[in-house]
C-alpha cells in the first residue's frame, strides 16, 4: 500500500508518491488513491473525487468514451510524460504537476498536487486537475 509522504520527504520522494498515486488510479485502484488525499486547507478550494476525474475525462479522445488512466510506467506514443515539482516561496510547502497519462499516451490532463505543513505533518491536496 502506497505510504503518504511525510514532512521529511524530498521533492524526488513526492514526484515519486504522485507517479505512484496515478499508478494506483491505472491498477484501478482509484478509490484507494483518494483516500490517501486530504481536503483543501482553504475551504473555499475545490475538493477533488474520483467522480470529478471520471467526469472530466468523458470523451476526451472525442471518441464517446471513458478512458482508462495509464500506469505511468507503461507509457507509449512519442510525448514524454511530464513532471515537475518546486516549492512554495513562503515556506509553505511544495507543488507537483504531473500528466495524467491515459489509453496508454500522454493526455492533455495535468494533475496539479499541493503537500502543504500543517501541524507537523504534510497534508496531501488534489489541487487541480485540467487541460493544459
Amino acid at each position: 500500500m502506497l505510504a503518504k509522504p511525510t514532512v521529511t520527504a524530498t521533492q524526488a520522494e513526492l514526484l515519486q508518491f504522485v507517479h505512484d498515486w496515478v499508478g494506483m488510479c491505472a491498477e484501478g485502484k482509484i478509490n484507494e488513491a483518494f483516500a490517501l488525499l486530504d481536503a483543501p486547507l482553504d475551504s473555499s478550494r475545490y475538493h477533488w473525487s474520483a467522480e470529478d476525474i471520471t467526469e472530466i475525462t468523458f470523451d476526451h479522445f472525442d471518441d464517446g468514451l471513458q478512458p482508462v488512466i495509464t500506469h505511468p510506467d507503461t507509457v507509449g506514443g512519442d510525448i514524454p510524460l511530464r513532471a515537475d515539482s518546486g516549492s512554495f516561496n513562503d515556506g509553505s510547502g511544495y507543488w507537483v504537476e504531473f500528466d495524467l497519462p491515459m489509453n496508454g499516451v500522454v493526455s492533455d490532463f495535468t494533475l496539479m498536487f499541493e503537500f502543504l505543513f500543517s501541524n507537523e505533518t504534510l497534508k496531501v491536496i488534489l489541487d487541480d486537475c485540467h487541460v493544459m
